[in-house]
């Protein structure tokens, strides 16, 4: 098992919950509850760059 697969199995079941239209804020703030307990801002802004790239 991908080590990530829990995490996006759990994403994807709250986002299903919340629906279309609270899914950016939902994803908004687990981006940032994430890049605070990882606790380096700069390595969770890399992070979010290379999650934008080829979408």
């Amino acid at each position: 098992m991908n080590p990530a697969e829990p995490l996006y199995e759990a994403l994807a079941a709250h986002l299903d919950r919340l629906g279309e239209a609270q899914a950016p804020l939902f994803l908004a703030k687990a981006a940032l509850a994430l890049a605070e307990a990882l606790g380096d801002g700069d390595r969770a802004l890399d992070i979010l760059r290379e999650c934008a790239k080829d979408l």
